[in-house]
């Protein structure tokens, strides 16, 4: 092959980054010099588009058929699930159990004799009969048997030691009877 004539016009030669895309060798016995060439094309870096579901960085978000859509066409939004069925039996379960626990209360509870009104009106009663005021201690606690029978001790005001027996007589009527016992 021959090298056409130097006054003949040439096709320019690609620049650096065309069509091979590496730079032209440098002559021989010189280095290339290090770094990027100063005629090398400068590329921004690379911008990557908005996913579909976000909104614009500024102006009015988009309406038509062009607006994006959060949900592929025939296909709507997952139906929520509503759970008023389940707050309403848990509801339900809550005041039934308050029901329960009420009644229980009222009927499984035993029911007592006042103790101070005990002392107080047996040691009246006494003193009627008697003629001597007494201060009586009773049982803590005295429940409303019928037939039960409880113990309370005092002391008269001229120093004797004397114990009663308190008698449950009618439960439903919290009635009782006392006497001395010797």
């Amino acid at each position: 092959m021959t090298d056409p004539p130097e006054d003949v016009d040439r096709p320019a030669q690609p620049a650096y980054g065309g069509f091979g895309g590496r730079p032209p060798a440098p002559p021989r016995g010189q280095t290339p010099p290090h770094g990027p060439p100063p005629y090398a094309p400068q590329y921004a870096p690379l911008q990557y588009a908005q996913p579909r579901d976000a909104s614009p960085p500024y102006g009015r978000p988009p309406y038509g058929p062009y607006a994006p859509q959060p949900y592929p066409p025939g296909y709507g939004a997952p139906a929520k699930r509503r759970r008023t069925g389940l707050m309403w039996a848990l509801a339900a379960v809550v005041v039934a159990a308050v029901a329960v626990t009420v009644v229980l209360s009222f009927t499984l509870r035993t029911r007592v004799l006042n103790r101070s009104a005990v002392e107080r009106d047996v040691a009246a009663q006494f003193q009627e009969h008697e003629g001597v005021a007494i201060r009586l201690d009773c049982a803590d606690s005295m429940a409303l048997t019928t037939g039960a029978t409880y113990r309370c001790v005092g002391t008269t005001a001229d120093g004797e030691k004397v114990t009663l027996q308190i008698r449950v007589t009618d439960a439903q009527q919290a009635r009782y009877t006392w006497a001395e016992q010797r």
